[in-house]
């Protein structure tokens, strides 16, 4: 990608931050988390700019006010990465910030990791300050008295999630209730330790999003993919299997998943003609999945991904 594109990217970027992190009653501003993901597969500038005028119809209206305290830790922020560096103050933050890394549905933990790929200073303030500003660590279940290994762990939360439903409206409104559910507490600490443990964890939100095209579990696959992107600047996480299962578990029951048939199975395209789609879309959901689709897949070498990418363009 051109440095002139980069520039480009960095002044729209700029000029979003003058933009409240939510918009109308709790909803998270995606546009510079979607400006980064479309110009990380190929976008170019005029395109951006389409883009951001298109989603700048969310704030219509009077001015929405920026909430004090996201405005106290945008500033706090700015000057922690101004005077200790992005190196110290990622390993200093990242570890207060992990335990509620369900923060509006991963908004924060997700606009966080699009602000680093950019390389902006400021929209990575504004992601860490939206993550601390909407921290929501989930409770501790009680301690299982067996441990599962994965796979068997997986069919558990599968069968029992069924059993449950939320009618909360917002993602985070439902993984809160879902910290209630007896399939959390029975799950949430049940799994044995397992090294890989974000790999299988993105393995089965593929798997589980591939089998319902959920609006939830997409959530689930860009904020693992953020979590994977962020916790190499986070220093060493010993106690992150604990976290993790709490966050993964809440979301798969609040995503509320009906069965369905598997899509049938279609002739595999090529990554290159799914970004370049993705780039003319205005949804910015399907531009941040097809996205850490894209990365997930070199990541892990998972064809899957190609998949998902393609079911959600269609």
């Amino acid at each position: 990608m051109p440095a002139q594109d980069l520039l480009d990217l960095h002044d729209l970027l700029d000029a979003t931050l003058e933009l409240p992190p939510e918009y109308r009653e709790g909803l998270s501003n995606h546009l510079p988390m979607a400006l980064q993901a479309l110009h990380a597969m190929g976008a170019i500038p005029a395109r951006l700019q389409a883009f951001r005028a298109h989603y700048l119809r969310h704030f219509d209206g009077p001015a929405p006010a920026v909430a004090p305290a996201y405005a106290a830790l945008f500033e706090r922020y700015q000057q922690a990465l101004a005077q200790e560096g992005q190196a110290a103050t990622l390993r200093r933050l990242l570890p207060e910030l992990l335990p509620g890394m369900a923060a509006a549905a991963f908004h924060g933990l997700i606009r966080s990791a699009h602000a680093l790929e950019a390389g902006h200073r400021r929209e990575l303030a504004a992601g860490l300050a939206y993550w601390a500003w909407r921290s929501q660590p989930l409770a501790a279940p009680p301690p299982a008295p067996v441990m599962l290994r994965f796979d068997d762990w997986a069919e558990q939360l599968r069968q029992q999630a069924g059993e449950w439903r939320s009618s909360a409206p917002l993602i985070s409104l439902r993984m809160d209730d879902a910290t209630r559910a007896p399939a959390y507490l029975a799950l949430a600490s049940a799994l044995q330790p397992t090294p890989d443990l974000l790999r299988r964890l993105a393995g089965l939100a593929l798997q589980t999003y591939l089998a319902s095209r959920n609006f939830t579990v997409l959530h689930m696959i860009t904020g693992l993919r953020a979590l994977r992107v962020l916790l190499p600047h986070a220093g060493r996480q010993p106690d992150l299997q604990p976290l993790l299962l709490r966050v993964f578990t809440a979301a798969y029951l609040a995503a509320n998943i009906k069965p369905s048939a598997p899509p049938p199975l279609q002739a595999r395209t090529h990554w290159e003609a799914l970004r370049a789609a993705a780039c003319q879309a205005d949804d910015d959901h399907l531009i941040k999945l097809v996205h850490a689709c894209s990365a997930e897949a070199e990541a892990y070498a998972d064809p899957r991904y190609l998949d998902a990418a393609a079911l959600a363009l269609s």
